[in-house]
């Protein structure tokens, strides 16, 4: 893939290892082609670490600053016009999939991970206690301390995990997955990509983000949807429209990879 070229502006992402919307924004980083650094933020000093607002994602190009992953999708097509997330000719269907991501299928995730009295609760607290991992291996000066074992309670009593898991889809986590493994599908139907487009959109990008997710980081049941063939199809077309040397995780933290 071709690399943007070295007059390229300095890019910062602050974000957390775990964050969906940060892993949107990775995406949307990797399929433009963007170098950029990274920094993990702890959940416990945001305000002080973060260069605006007191929420992850921020992205900094040349000192700029924004929050907000569907804002930086618009910006980065702004400043970065070559493969935009918004094509001109784009249906509705796009924004409309991407908000539904933002408002639907996030939410699940939160669900998914926060732990809860269901029959799922030593899969929630396994994961958690994984997710509790990848924090304390990827902030700076292990600033989760002994929270990374306590990981459980932290996405259990957070307002905002709370909030976001209560706006979920569905009355139980069965009705959650149902309704999200259904979307993706319905959207597949008249692939190669979603909304039935030939090429990636910011639609692609932000569901396949949240999807490969708990599957490269070790999550039980992290390959749910990948489990479906139409959906992994889809996914190993998104990875090879990705430039490879940006990868969404880590490898200190990844367990494995799409497509190995």
């Amino acid at each position: 893939m071709e690399r943007v070229k070295s007059n390229t502006p300095k890019v910062v992402l602050y974000t957390f290892a775990a964050s969906p919307y940060g892993l949107k924004v990775q995406a949307f980083l990797a399929y433009k082609g963007i170098p950029y650094e990274t920094v993990y933020v702890s959940p416990f000093n945001m305000s002080e670490t973060l260069p605006v607002g007191n929420t992850v994602p921020v992205l900094t190009i040349d000192g700029e600053s924004k929050n907000n992953s569907q804002a930086i999708a618009h910006w980065l097509d702004e400043r970065f016009p070559k493969r935009p997330l918004y094509p001109e000719d784009a249906p509705s269907c796009v924004s409309e999939l991407d908000d539904w991501v933002h408002h639907c299928m996030i939410p699940a995730n939160f669900r998914f991970a926060r732990p809860s009295l269901s029959f799922a609760l030593p899969v929630q607290l396994l994961n958690a206690w994984r997710l509790g991992s990848v924090m304390y291996r990827t902030v700076p000066n292990k600033a989760i301390g002994a929270w990374r074992f306590a990981w459980p309670l932290f996405l259990s009593w957070t307002p905002f995990v709370r909030r976001e898991a209560e706006n979920a889809p569905g009355r139980s986590l069965l009705d959650t997955a149902r309704h999200v493994g259904s979307r993706i599908n319905k959207e597949l139907n008249e692939g190669p990509f979603m909304c039935g487009r030939s090429e990636l959109s910011v639609a692609d990008l932000s569901a396949y983000a949240l999807i490969t997710f708990g599957y490269e980081a070790g999550l039980t049941g992290g390959d749910g949807l990948l489990r479906k063939r139409r959906i992994q199809e889809w996914a190993l077309r998104v990875k090879a429209k990705l430039d490879p040397s940006l990868p969404l995780l880590p490898d200190k933290i990844r367990v494995r990879s799409l497509g190995d």
